[in-house]
């Protein structure tokens, strides 16, 4: 009994995480930091439309390899991107074999910079390597590999999660 008080208490804290399975891929994007003013949604363009929200403000998106898209915030339920400017977006590739090299690349994530007044991305990590974190600055490029075969991108926005990240 108090091990699943325990369990379920991390589970609630940390959120639900599945293991890292091989060839398994996902794209999280958090934005429970940013408010409800106005209120916003994740969109990952070119992605089936298996999503799931395990809490306010979080989307996750099941992707297959290969796969090319682009994740971005816009005004929930508005029409297009929901401005008439560019958004902030992150650029995910996720290859069907890993690139050439040693090791190879299986994933790619690029924030480009773009216009979202209601917040922008403060991180972004592959959840297979945890201690690898992008923090871009303002009008900033930046890109993230993984040379794990499967695992999930997590793109915080507004702000970035207290304490060590689930593993």
């Amino acid at each position: 009994m108090f091990s699943s008080i325990i369990l379920t208490t991390l589970l609630a804290v940390t959120g639900a995480q599945a293991a890292v399975v091989e060839g398994s891929w996902g794209v999280r994007a958090d934005f429970s930091r940013c408010g409800s003013n106005p209120p916003m949604e994740a969109v990952l363009e070119g992605a089936p439309s298996t999503k799931s929200s395990p809490a306010e403000g979080i989307t996750d998106f099941a992707v297959t390899a290969p796969f090319e898209g682009r994740l971005f915030l816009k005004p929930a339920g508005a029409v297009g991107l929901g401005w008439p400017y560019p958004p902030q977006e992150v650029d995910v590739k996720v290859f069907a074999e890993a690139t050439a090299g040693d090791p190879g690349v299986w994933a790619n994530a690029s924030i480009v910079p773009g216009y979202l007044p209601a917040g922008s991305v403060k991180q972004m990590l592959w959840n297979t390597r945890t201690d690898v974190v992008v923090e871009p600055c303002q009008n900033e490029t930046v890109s993230l590999e993984t040379i794990f075969n499967g695992g999930s991108l997590w793109v915080y926005y507004c702000g970035a999660p207290e304490g060590p990240l689930p593993a």
